[in-house]
């Protein structure tokens, strides 16, 4: 009987290392340049102008890969996403002052699809905030002139 509830019990854990509980998610539809923004409050003050600001957009979608623009506190990075599992993501800790990693929020930028007819990418973003420190706001993109 204890070998049945031994491996019962492994088996458990094992499902449950692999899934995310996510706090707050949200789906954009950006066209071509077109940036999404975000706002993060800590729950610390602010020490400079750019804290807790993620701003994203997309520059070039060829061959089913996209090129993602990253800006998250004035630290700027590129990416190339593709819609394959394992290429489609991009995770990034917003903060740093955790020693333990699985205690620090972070969100998940998933390339979700691309709209071939009317040029658009489907931009998925989901946060997890495992201390429940952070207050998100998310700010509607800007229309393209």
């Amino acid at each position: 009987m204890s070998r049945i509830l031994l491996i019962f019990s492994v088996w458990a854990v094992l499902l449950s290392a692999g899934t995310e509980n996510f706090d707050f998610s949200h789906m954009f539809t950006l066209k071509k340049d077109q940036i999404a923004e975000v706002e993060i409050k800590k729950d610390y003050p602010r020490t400079f102008a750019h804290e807790g600001i993620l701003r994203f957009r997309w520059t070039l979608y060829h061959n089913k890969a996209l090129v993602l623009l990253v800006d998250y506190e004035g630290f700027q990075t590129q990416y190339i996403l593709e819609t394959r599992y394992g290429k489609n993501v991009v995770k990034l800790f917003l903060t740093g002052d955790y020693p333990r990693i699985d205690k620090r929020p972070f969100v998940l930028l998933r390339f979700d699809s691309f709209d071939l007819k009317q040029k658009r990418a489907k931009l998925l973003t989901e946060f997890a905030d495992p201390e429940k420190r952070l207050e998100i706001k998310i700010k509607k993109p800007e229309k393209q002139r």
